[in-house]
């Protein structure tokens, strides 16, 4: 395998209705805004979503989040609508194990944009970015087992259920709670974003 640094990965996706991008300096606002809007269904949900960030806190998950892009540790990509340039949310892959290659990918959306669509068709193209440019073997989506609307865009893509673990990990609230764990192996498996 070779060294992860000399993987190029594209830094942006252009899906019908979105601009995909690695974060960078200067998108902590944006980040900050939708997080506050968001925070009651974030914190129900996400275990880093234990507190309301401030502004610098956000900015600084923005830097690390392009740090770790670069690095190719992390590849956090973040969501904006292409006409309007509002931030919606966040996805990228995580959890990532280049010798197989595997992906994990996560995702958010504020909550006045959420029921649109917009997390669905992120993750159908993050999910062909990572079998067509990073040969995946395999990528992966966990969720809550209530978090519904997360394992429902699992589905809708086509992901297959593999089983639910039990007393996997730590809520957000610091309760023990499964795991529903939803893979793809192949890039045929996955259904249309719309």
């Amino acid at each position: 395998m070779s060294d992860p640094l000399t993987i190029d990965v594209p830094i942006e996706i252009v899906t019908p209705r979105m601009t995909i991008r690695a974060p960078r300096a200067g998108d902590g606002a944006a980040i900050n805004e939708a997080v506050l809007e968001s925070f009651a269904e974030l914190h129900r949900w996400m275990p880093w979503a234990h507190e309301r960030p401030t502004l610098g806190d956000s900015e600084l998950f923005a830097r690390r989040g392009a740090v770790d892009f670069l690095s190719r540790r992390e590849l956090p990509m973040l969501l904006f609508e292409r006409h309007t340039a509002r931030f919606v949310g966040a996805s990228g892959m995580h959890h990532i194990d280049w010798t197989v290659p595997r992906f994990e990918i996560g995702y958010w959306c504020r909550t006045s944009l959420a029921g649109r669509g917009y997390v669905r068709e992120a993750v159908a193209a993050i999910t062909r970015l990572a079998f067509a440019s990073l040969n995946a073997a395999r990528v992966e989506i966990r969720m809550d087992p209530r978090n519904e609307r997360s394992w429902r865009v699992a589905e809708r893509l086509g992901f297959q259920l593999e089983g639910t673990l039990r007393a996997e990990s730590r809520a957000a609230d610091g309760a023990l709670r499964d795991t529903r764990v939803y893979a793809l192996t192949s890039l045929d498996g996955l259904r249309d974003a719309r």
